[in-house]
Parts: structure tokens; C-alpha cells; sequence
């Protein structure tokens, strides 16, 4: 989880009008969050506008490490494959956890 800061780099947190101000005072509407792709953005149990993982590039991850997994011994080196398959496939599991507690489904 990434905050989103401003150019000094302040959190911008949720206001009652539905944007988000950082402590310099700028102003964040909703519609202008264009996040990186594989990103998405919520807002954190303080307030504060954050980046996660995108849950669904989490699972086009998750089933290529599958199936690298499926097809590790065609390889020449197939402990290699599965070392990276395997942590592969923990960090999509724990992009989608922390999605899911933000409330982010894919």
C-alpha cells in the first residue's frame, strides 16, 4: 500500500465533500486519480488516499505462475521455474488479501 501524496509529499486524506486534501491544503477530486496500470486506489481506515495492487492483474499473475508451475519440467533448470513461480504466485496472494481487506474485488 502506496499513500499518494503531493508534490511535498503530504498525504492527501478524504474530506467531507468527497475529495481529498493534503496538509498543504491542495485539493484531489476523485474523477482526476488516474493510477498506473496494475494499480488501483482506495482509501485507508485513516482516511488517506492509497495505491494497492490492481486484484486483477493479481490473478493474470497468479494463473501464469500456475502454469509455469504445470510446465516447470520442460525447462532446463525446473527448481529455478518453480522458485520464481512459487513467489510469483505469494505475492499475488497477498496483492488479493490486501485488496480484499480494502474491500477490492477483481
Amino acid at each position: 500500500m502506496d499513500p499518494i501524496t503531493c508534490a511535498h509529499a503530504h498525504p492527501y486524506t478524504l474530506q467531507p465533500d468527497a475529495t481529498f486534501t493534503c496538509a498543504c491544503g491542495q485539493q484531489l477530486d476523485a474523477a482526476d486519480i488516474a493510477p498506473e496500470t496494475g494499480k488501483v486506489w482506495t482509501v485507508d481506515s485513516a482516511g488517506a488516499l492509497v495505491l494497492l495492487d490492481d486484484p486483477r492483474a493479481a490473478l493474470d499473475t497468479l494463473q501464469d505462475a500456475v502454469q509455469d508451475l504445470r510446465e516447470a519440467t520442460e525447462y532446463p533448470r525446473p527448481e529455478v521455474v518453480r522458485q520464481q513461480a512459487t513467489q510469483a504466485l505469494r505475492g499475488a496472494l497477498g496483492a488479493l488479501r490486501e485488496a480484499a481487506a480494502h474491500g477490492i474485488r477483481p
